[in-house]
């Protein structure tokens, strides 16, 4: 009955260990994982780019609600947005 018991866990030993080796032989990632990985794992940078705003009024400004005292001609407040731009006397 010992025999017969040892050869068992003999067997069923072997079969793990069989199951190891096959997987560790096998690629585990297709090609087109890897290159994905590469791909993510590269360094790569964004372009610069450069944001020009004018000082008072012009590009990157809106008009404001609170009127100038000059030809009750409306002020501009700074937005940061380029694609906004205001003119004021004030």
């Amino acid at each position: 009955m010992r025999k017969k018991t040892l050869s068992i866990v003999f067997l069923f030993i072997m079969a793990i260990g069989y199951g190891i080796y096959v997987s560790q032989d096998k690629d585990n990632l297709s090609d087109l994982a890897l290159a994905n990985i590469e791909a993510l794992a590269s360094d790569y940078e964004l372009p610069e780019l450069e944001v020009t705003c004018n000082g008072k009024g012009g590009v990157c400004w809106r008009i404001s609600r609170i009127e100038c005292t000059v030809h009750n001609w409306p002020d501009c407040e700074f937005s940061g947005y380029q694609h906004e731009s205001c003119l004021s006397p004030c």
